[in-house]
């Protein structure tokens, strides 16, 4: 209720169009390299309110086809992306009840 099927299949062609100039490119060749991908679009419910958002990670390395059922939060995609280039964490990526995705990223 509420979303504009015409955003969406813009937002659609424009990803598409995007990984497919990534996957085309030099980087994307020559380098261990990931795409992460969060789709955020709020449905606007208000029961029951659990508001899930898809990520999908693209790398050119590493595992693929893996799907996970388990429920992460945005802290988790920070998290991993922090682990796997060794950084400190920011903000509440730290907490311990914040999960790296380790059966989505292949570090």
């Amino acid at each position: 209720a509420g979303l504009n099927p015409a955003l969406i299949y813009q937002g659609d062609v424009t990803v598409q169009k995007l990984v497919a100039a990534i996957h085309a490119s030099k980087a994307w060749r020559d380098n261990k390299s990931a795409i992460v991908l969060v789709w955020d679009e709020n449905d606007y419910s208000t029961a029951p309110n659990i508001n899930q958002v898809i990520v999908i990670v693209d790398t050119n390395y590493g595992r693929h086809g893996t799907s996970s059922g388990r429920r992460y939060n945005h802290f988790s995609l920070l998290k991993s992306i922090e682990a796997g280039f060794d950084l400190p964490c920011l903000n509440h990526a730290c907490d311990k009840d914040v999960d790296v995705m380790s059966d989505l990223f292949a570090f």
